[in-house]
């Protein structure tokens, strides 16, 4: 019983695991995060979009296993397994499933702290398992590869850490290759390495590829085509182990990120000399994740055991050369572009530049444990040599202080100060008891500060903030989903990007890497915010809402006064509109629209519509467009509108407003312009707002109120006016803000027949979709056309995967817009069923089946001898 306390308190491994998780918890408690305080560890993607995929991996396993394929909560529908590749395949996640979704930050928190113990255990392993170190010389340098620069600055990319802590057990399993000629484990291990986050995956498998060529030029390696042929079998088959979720991955790559080019050159993309300066504790800030440097940092007692490597006799040349070449090619993959390009796919990252530098901390401690020994003593020329490096980083530190925004005088005192102290333990020639505890102890606190210091530079969500807008959008959607029916939920507010990951509905709105090219395509035509991640539904109109389904939209009912994290201080659009529909529910703090234009899923429409085509930037005229297609109708729903005047305060006023360029006369003085109209009817008035008008340029008030934007746009969007305002003056005002000049790009005046919206509606939705089965992936049901309604129109995004049958046939499907399926029929009542299977699934599981079956036959032996023990 004694024994195992110890194994599990205290012994080297023990010890590997529980300091670095000690360290990031005890770092939370004093930064007071849940639980342990108001504090949440939310900050930047971990509160913007990972903890809304965290909750979506709670409902795929609890409530519907088939979102694991396709959701309709993303954007207006998605593949889900090429996410699940990226954001959800770590095993941790498990701890989610017994937690609600007011307490994932507390969950979230546990989990990154068993992360970083987990990178210290499994470092700790390789070192004990090949003999580098031993007792507690372990422990001190597990937590260097687990505390390093790296993880710390990366601790709320949760999805990345896994991969860095299989590192370790890959290169152990690897080592075995060359010990014990066996190589199955190597290849489940790379399996499950890739599995975790294909991406950092790709980073290691390079490394791999780099360490097995260095470790093959070693003296006294034998049967070296023997250990290459089984290096080879191993990495192909551990490759294809992982093909079920690999192959379909690469396709979702295809549809999306991988049409995104990056500049390719052989410049360098920062100044090398400045990664001396990532040896300073605390050396990264928000800048640094925007467009920043490597990340690396180790404690000076690594660096000093590093030169052991370099001096020491036991290690031939030809391994001491091979390490330099490989160390040296990860060091100038941080700062060369084409390297740089290689590690990451060949595409520049969207922010968190160089995320594959855990590989140089592993790699620096990897040699460092290789070579240092308890009773190593510098010689005096080594002693020179290092304190001449500490104090030239001291200085050079000091004269960028000013100009580096990631630095100060406070970290680079401590990173001199822990230095020299690190310095004077190795001047002691004799080791007594107590020489171990001072060098582990300021190790320790050298990790520690920079945990501190690095972490110290960033901001973090209030649980409370967090709290106030999930129970908000909690009890707007339970009220919601009392409605069994197919629909989708718009919103004025939002807290983030993935509401509808984190509620478990259909909105209109996704944040991800994997994000198809043609989704934010369609909703930059349509008016809407979108980027190469991300696509909101902040801009919808009466149109948009029927055509997309929209069936309710949630919005603040202005009786939070203010609270910080509550509905109003999260708005995202202006919705005058929601006047036209009916106010159906209320919660304490929003109101619930349902708009009864909505259209179904699917319903049959005018054949017509396939010829609509959508333009650029013109996302009124193609709202109007696709409707008057989907109707058949010779006219569209949507007119232009002119302005009747304009009024130039400090600026003068341009005649014809949409292209104009307004300028402010007197430079210390305010600037705005004024433009009225008088609606004629109670339909619907919209302007639109070309994407050369930046929202941070100008403030946009309609009759004296500032209208709340969506802050960023790179195509032109649609802005609601007003609704059922018959002759009653409008005034809009663009006021210049930090600008002297402001183009009034596409700045147009729409309004939209409101009654035909209503009729048209009304009759499509006679000839709608009656769905008898649905799962997140499949959708069965049956459908009458008619003569002038032949054609089955969809909005489920046209992409990939999908396989309709009508009547028991596969059909050919049709894109409508440039997006939907659609699918042509003769007039009559038909079944149709829309089945979802992510392309080159089967293909990769039958891969990774093969595989298995091949690793079974060649390795049986040793895979029933080791299941045997």
């Amino acid at each position: 019983m004694r024994h195992n306390l110890k194994k599990y308190t205290i012994s080297p491994l023990a010890l590997s695991f529980w300091i670095p998780l000690l360290v990031m918890m005890g770092y939370f408690v004093y930064r007071h995060m849940a639980p342990f305080g108001d504090n949440s560890i939310l900050t930047v993607d971990l509160g913007q979009q990972y903890i809304d995929q965290f909750a979506a991996f709670k409902y795929t396993i609890l409530h519907h296993p088939t979102s694991f394929f396709y959701s309709f909560s993303n954007a207006l529908g998605g593949d889900m397994l090429g996410e699940w590749a990226y954001y959800l395949m770590s095993p941790f996640n498990l701890v989610f499933l017994f937690v609600s979704n007011g307490y994932l930050p507390a969950a979230i928190l546990l989990v990154t702290c068993l992360k970083f113990g987990s990178a210290g255990l499994s470092m700790g392993y390789l070192l004990k398992k090949l003999h580098f170190q031993k007792g507690y010389y372990i422990p001190l340098f597990a937590i260097n590869y687990a505390l390093s620069g790296w993880f710390v600055a990366n601790d709320l990319n949760l999805l990345w850490l896994d991969t860095a802590i299989m590192l370790p057990l890959v290169i152990y399993q690897l080592e075995q290759i060359f010990y014990r000629h066996s190589w199955w484990r190597y290849s489940i291990l790379l399996a499950i390495t890739i599995i975790t986050n294909y991406y950092i995956g790709y980073m290691v498998a390079i490394f791999i590829i780099l360490y097995f060529f260095w470790r093959l030029t070693w003296p006294n390696v034998e049967q070296r085509l023997l250990i290459t042929w089984h290096f080879i079998m191993g990495s192909v088959i551990g490759g294809a182990l992982s093909a079920w979720l690999i192959l379909p991955t690469y396709f979702q790559l295809k549809l999306g990120k991988a049409q995104y080019n990056s500049e390719f050159s052989f410049k360098f993309d920062n100044n090398p000399l400045h990664l001396l300066l990532k040896l300073i504790p605390g050396s990264f800030d928000f800048n640094q994740m925007q467009n920043g440097q490597a990340n690396f940092y180790v404690s000076t007692f690594i660096l000093i055991a590093l030169v052991t490597f370099m001096t020491t006799s036991v290690i031939h040349r030809r391994v001491k050369i091979g390490a330099f070449f490989l160390l040296a090619f990860l060091i100038v993959a941080t700062t060369w572009i084409p390297l740089n390009l290689l590690f990451h796919g060949f595409q520049y990252p969207v922010w968190y530049p160089y995320r594959f530098s855990f590989l140089i901390s592993f790699f620096v401690t990897y040699l460092a444990a290789m070579s240092w020994y308890p009773n190593w003593y510098p010689k005096l020329s080594t002693r020179i040599l290092l304190l001449s490096v500490f104090f030239l980083i001291t200085i050079y530190g000091f004269v960028n202080d000013k100009k580096i925004s990631y630095i100060d005088s406070t970290s680079i005192a401590t990173f001199l100060g822990l230095s020299l102290l690190t310095f004077i333990q190795f001047t002691f020639k004799i080791r007594d008891r107590l020489w171990l505890p001072m060098l582990a102890t300021i190790t320790l606190v050298s990790l520690t500060a920079n945990v501190s210091l690095t972490l110290n530079h960033f901001s973090y969500l209030t649980n409370t903030e967090y709290q106030n807008t999930i129970k908000a959008l909690t009890a707007a959607t339970k009220k919601i989903k009392t409605d069994r029916s197919w629909y989708r939920v718009a919103q004025t507010f939002q807290r983030t990007r993935g509401d509808s990951m984190m509620l478990d509905y259909y909105g209109g709105a996704h944040f991800s890497s994997a994000l198809p090219k043609s989704t934010p395509n369609f909703f930059g035509n349509f008016g809407q915010p979108d980027g190469d991640n991300y696509v909101v539904y902040s801009n919808g109109s009466l149109l948009s809402d029927a055509i997309l389904g929209m069936k309710y939209i949630i919005t603040p009912n202005d009786q939070d006064n203010g609270d910080a994290g509550q509905p109003s201080q999260h708005l995202i659009g202006f919705r005058p509109d929601i006047k036209n529909y009916t106010l159906k529910k209320q919660t304490q703090t929003t109101n619930i629209y349902q708009n009864n234009n909505a259209l179904p899923i699917a319903f049959a429409a005018s054949s017509g519509v396939l010829n609509t085509k959508m333009l650029f930037n013109n996302p009124l005229q193609n709202q109007g467009n696709l409707w008057q297609g989907i109707t058949g109708a010779t006219s569209s729903t949507v007119q232009v509108d002119n302005f009747e005047k304009s009024v130039g305060y400090n600026l003068t006023a341009p005649t014809m407003v949409t292209g104009a360029v307004i300028t402010r006369q007197d430079t210390t003085k305010p600037a705005s312009l004024d433009l009225q109209f008088t609606p004629t009817t109670n339909d619907s008035y919209y302007l639109t707002i070309g994407n050369n008008l930046d929202i941070k340029n100008f403030d946009l008030l309609i009759n004296g109120k500032v209208i709340t934007q969506f802050n960023t746009y790179r195509h032109t969007v649609v802005v609601n006016l007003a609704t059922k305002a018959k002759d009653k003056l409008q005034t809009i005002t663009f006021r210049l803000k930090n600008t002297q000049t402001l183009a009034l790009t596409n700045v147009t005046l729409y309004h939209v027949d409101n009654q035909r919206i209503r009729h048209d509606s009304s009759n499509l939705k006679r000839n709608s979709l009656k769905i008898t089965k649905r799962s997140e992936r499949r959708i069965e049901g049956t459908i009458k056309t008619t003569k002038k309604k032949t054609l089955i129109m969809t909005t489920i995004p046209s992409t990939p995967g999908w396989r309709v049958t009508v009547d028991g046939k596969i059909v050919k499907t049709n894109k409508v817009a440039d997006y939907f399926i659609a699918v042509k029929t003769k007039p009559g009542l038909h079944k149709i069923t829309f089945v979802y299977t992510p392309p080159l699934f089967y293909y990769g599981a039958l891969l990774s089946l093969f595989a298995a079956l091949i690793l079974l036959i060649i390795n049986r032996k040793s895979i029933a001898k080791k299941m045997h023990t």
